[in-house]
């Protein structure tokens, strides 16, 4: 397997042989930034009140688990 070339818009840098060999697309660098963009849109939280954490990345979700919320309020 050659050594190819990252897939994001404006990147030179190559993937390298072994992440090739697994799938990966891009580089290491355009990798993390991809991951670090993605975390912004999630949290851990605890929708009931013994329950265990979930993953949440709805918003509309975690407003929904404030057990103290006023009915009124959006």
């Amino acid at each position: 397997m050659t050594n190819g070339y990252c897939t994001t818009t404006g990147c030179t840098n190559g993937i390298g042989r072994k992440r090739a060999q697994y799938g990966h697309l891009v580089c290491k660098a355009c990798g993390e930034l991809n991951a670090r963009e993605a975390r912004l849109g999630w949290c851990v939280a605890i929708p009931y009140s013994k329950g265990a954490y979930q993953l949440i990345t709805d918003s509309t979700d975690l407003r929904n688990t404030n057990p103290k919320q006023t009915k009124g309020m959006k």
